[in-house]
């Protein structure tokens, strides 16, 4: 409700939301038209086949989703799931969508050295996709993905998110946290934190995030007292 009261979106109408919407469409059409001319250059140029383009972004935009505009303190699709296309005529077979393999930003970077013949340095988090782009399956690929939200902008509020590829679990250390069945509700308009049927889930959400965020050194839980927060879920109310 913060981000709500400090844009002054509360009571907006349809019409005063429609301006953003028109003006997000817009700038999709304006980005849609600038790939066409750089996929253009490349075949005037012969360079097509041998290239390799990657189209993704660092975030989304809720752009009224949830009665909010901007990124900010949320873990919704519509922020955190981006668009990742990628073109590589002699690699990349057309039309081939992989949609079974959870995958995150910090991949990029290694499959890029993969694809150059670079080496992917030893301590780095993130895999190289190309096993994917040959339509391979790899039997160790992650299961899940974590994010997290450090409050730059609307004062320190800590957020930690593990997303696989049903369920959702953010931990907000000093609010309500969030459980979502994407299967069920892809808007996520449901929270399931305090439903009985959903405690085994939200358990094992809470314990493989800890396990994420303690391997990756993460500040939040350097405490044994945050770990406990976090595995024990201790909240007033609905997170009993």
């Amino acid at each position: 409700r913060q981000q709500l009261v400090t844009w002054g979106l509360e009571d907006l109408s349809w019409r005063e939301w429609s301006v953003f919407v028109s003006r997000y469409l817009g700038m999709v059409s304006q980005i849609d038209e600038a790939i066409g001319r750089v996929l253009a250059a490349l075949n005037e140029l012969g360079l097509a086949d041998s290239t390799l383009v990657i189209y993704t972004t660092d975030h989304g935009d809720n752009c009224g989703s949830h009665r909010l505009i901007d990124k900010h303190y949320v873990m919704y699709e519509d922020v955190v799931h981006v668009p990742l296309v990628m073109r590589w005529p002699e690699v990349i077979a057309p039309g081939m969508v992989r949609e079974e393999f959870v995958v995150h930003a910090l991949d990029l970077a290694a499959t890029v050295c993969e694809a150059t013949g670079l080496p992917i340095p030893s301590d780095y988090q993130g895999r190289s996709l190309m096993p994917l782009l040959r339509g391979e399956l790899p039997a160790d690929w992650r299961e899940d993905v974590v994010a997290t939200y450090h409050g730059a902008q609307f004062g320190l509020y800590e957020q930690r998110m593990l997303r696989d590829r049903r369920f959702k679990y953010v931990w907000n250390p000093t609010d309500v946290d969030e459980l979502y069945d994407l299967a069920a509700d892809p808007w996520e308009l449901r929270n399931l934190v305090g439903q009985p049927e959903y405690a085994k889930v939200l358990r094992s959400m809470r314990q493989r995030l800890l396990e994420r965020l303690v391997a990756q050194g993460d500040g939040l839980v350097r405490t044994d007292w945050m770990q406990r927060q976090l595995s024990e879920g201790r909240k007033l109310g609905v997170n009993r």
